[in-house]
């Protein structure tokens, strides 16, 4: 039936939906994951970015493990299944990644829209969860039960890692940085390439986020033209940390958690630090 489904939704293939859909599957992409955290952290609210980062990490982790216990192929290996070469990712097919992105994006907007003024957040968050899944049965990379279960997973993760996150209360930088190793642990059992840059994202994080929390303390509120200069500057040496290493680094799953604990340890502490220090200039220099 699964392989049924995914056929009809290809049936209905045409330039534009292939257009439409494969910009649509970069949003539960890591790059879209790495925007809307700094982006949070670095100009709304540090502590509600932790929370958004800790759920979406711990998601990602899940996800890895349960794929290496399920081991499903993914549709596009299947007589039938149409996809092109640029739209293919290796690895598992059980249960969705991209969903379970989509659903800890769109718990986030949901529970934003609840406790903020901010209520248009509830039909994105609701269109995320629906879209993102969608384009992956209709670019052949996921069957539809792998989608659905992905987000299911997300949602109820998610809900769970905000409510630890919240007993944590102010104490959330040291419970945080007391669970990353177990990330290292699990690196022992589990040689794969999602689940190492999971690793290395939520290490780096944790370790910047405790020490950002202790010693520097930036303020996140800033006028307009100064929070665009900061998420500029901040994504550029993020992505150039991110892509720019990859030629320096031999590709190994080792150099993956690196890369990623890098970024990790920049985003949470290194841009904080030089926004903190570099602001003060740049209002001298207007």
């Amino acid at each position: 039936m699964d392989l049924s489904i995914l056929r009809g939704i290809q049936s209905l293939r045409t330039p534009f939906l292939d257009w439409f859909f494969y910009i649509i599957t970069q949003l539960g992409d890591q790059y879209a994951f790495i925007l809307v955290a700094v982006v949070i952290y670095w100009t709304i609210s540090k502590k509600f970015a932790h929370r958004f980062v800790f759920a979406f990490l711990l998601s990602a982790a899940i996800n890895t493990g349960l794929k290496s216990i399920f081991q499903r192929l993914r549709p596009y290996n299947y007589p039938g299944v149409e996809t092109e070469t640029h739209w293919i990712t290796d690895g598992f097919s059980f249960p969705s990644g991209h969903a379970q992105a989509a659903g800890v994006l769109g718990y986030t907007a949901l529970h934003t829209a609840k406790y903020t003024k901010y209520r248009w957040l509830k039909p994105v968050g609701i269109l995320l969860m629906i879209l993102i899944p969608l384009s992956r049965v209709y670019l052949g990379q996921h069957f539809p039960s792998d989608v659905i279960v992905g987000v299911l997973l997300a949602f109820l993760f998610a809900h769970l890692a905000f409510k630890i996150v919240d007993k944590m209360d102010d104490d959330e930088h040291i419970y945080t940085l007391m669970i990353a190793p177990l990330f290292i642990m699990l690196m022992f059992f589990v040689q794969n390439h999602d689940l190492y840059i999971a690793a290395g994202g939520f290490i780096g994080f944790a370790v910047g986020y405790y020490l950002e929390k202790r010693f520097v303390q930036f303020e996140v509120k800033e006028v307009l033209w100064i929070q665009i200069v900061k998420v500029v500057f901040g994504l550029i040496i993020a992505f150039a940390i991110k892509e720019g290493f990859k030629l320096i680094f031999p590709d190994v799953l080792f150099f993956d958690f690196i890369r990623y604990l890098l970024i990790g340890v920049w985003a949470a502490l290194g841009a904080p630090y030089v926004f903190k220090h570099g602001t003060r200039y740049l209002k001298k220099g207007v």
